[in-house]
């Protein structure tokens, strides 16, 4: 049976979905199932009209009040769809969880759940990223410790976005997950712009040319060169995850 990879915060902002994408490049024949309040990974299928798609969108409630007020059956049966794909899939499978949503569905997973992946022959495993923000490390840490009844393997990534985590706090966090590391980066604007448009599905093609016309010779290759190191380095921090994933 295939391996699953979930990719969870409940903290938003964190780059999560960009780990995600960094999984998706480094195991490029993994499908991915999204649970999202609208769908966001869509490059790999965009204009797609014919053959199966890679990403499977699951809405989801977009905020934690509206997640609260429905509670009960309604807010347990919101995860039937995915639950259901998860089970279902064939291949090494990705799933991009929201935020405000990985709490909700971990706490899903109750012990017949438990007991029914592994009947299955199912495994299952975690990448938690984290930044030093105070509710990204609780939320991280939450989220940690709600996968040990299941994860047959657990990752965590500082995201350096907002500077450093204090190191003693990482390691109380990720409570003996593997730990990599995203640098910080730095990007100009317009490369800023075409990152979140495109994701880094379409990086690896890049050249200066493309962009020389609109924004000039120096500014090109240097859009291109940021573009390209950056994806290298999303997908070294989420290298163990996605190693796991395929072996």
């Amino acid at each position: 049976m295939p391996r699953l990879l979930l990719v969870a915060q409940e903290t938003g902002g964190v780059g999560k979905s960009t780990l995600t994408r960094g999984v998706a490049e480094a195991v490029p024949d993994a499908p991915i199932i999204e649970l999202e309040s609208t769908p966001r990974i869509l490059e790999y299928d965009h204009g797609k009209t014919k053959g199966p798609k890679r990403v499977s969108h699951f809405p989801v409630r977009a905020d934690r009040a509206s997640i609260d007020r429905t509670g009960g059956q309604a807010a347990r049966a919101e995860f039937d769809g995915p639950i259901n794909a998860m089970v279902g899939a064939e291949l090494p499978t990705i799933i991009d969880v929201g935020a405000n949503t990985a709490s909700s569905l971990l706490a899903s997973f109750d012990d017949e759940f438990v007991t029914g992946i592994a009947d299955t022959g199912i495994e299952m495993a975690l990448v938690v990223v984290v930044t030093a923000d105070a509710a990204a490390l609780t939320d991280g840490a939450k989220v940690l410790a709600a996968s040990k009844r299941w994860a047959k393997a657990r990752f965590v990534v500082e995201n350096k976005l907002r500077g450093d985590v204090d190191p003693a706090m990482l390691k109380r966090v990720a409570d003996g997950a593997y730990v990599t590391v995203l640098p910080k980066f730095g990007f100009e604007p317009r490369t800023l712009g075409f990152l979140q448009a495109t994701g880094l599905y379409a990086i690896p093609q890049l050249k200066a040319s493309d962009f020389q016309k609109e924004y000039g010779f120096n500014e090109a290759r240097r859009m291109v060169s940021d573009l390209k190191a950056f994806r290298l380095a999303v997908m070294e921090a989420v290298r163990p995850a996605a190693t796991w994933l395929a072996s």
